[in-house]
């Protein structure tokens, strides 16, 4: 049910910890990830859906 579904991760960004409606909140209190984020971007507010693509690209690769 929906609880497995939280455990597998986020379903916007894929990364566990928390919910698919936190993601934006998520991404925006770790420090870590705001970095990913700036570096990976040239313009911040309006890319946000492509800076998740991004991470999640980067996440595939990695695995």
């Amino acid at each position: 049910g929906n609880k497995d579904n939280i455990r597998a991760g986020c379903k916007k960004c894929g990364y566990p910890g928390h919910l698919t409606f936190e993601c934006r909140n998520f991404l925006r209190v770790d420090p870590q990830r705001d970095i990913v984020l700036d570096v990976s971007s040239t313009s911040s507010e309006d890319s946000e859906e492509e800076e998740l693509q991004r991470l999640q690209a980067m996440r595939e690769k990695k695995s």
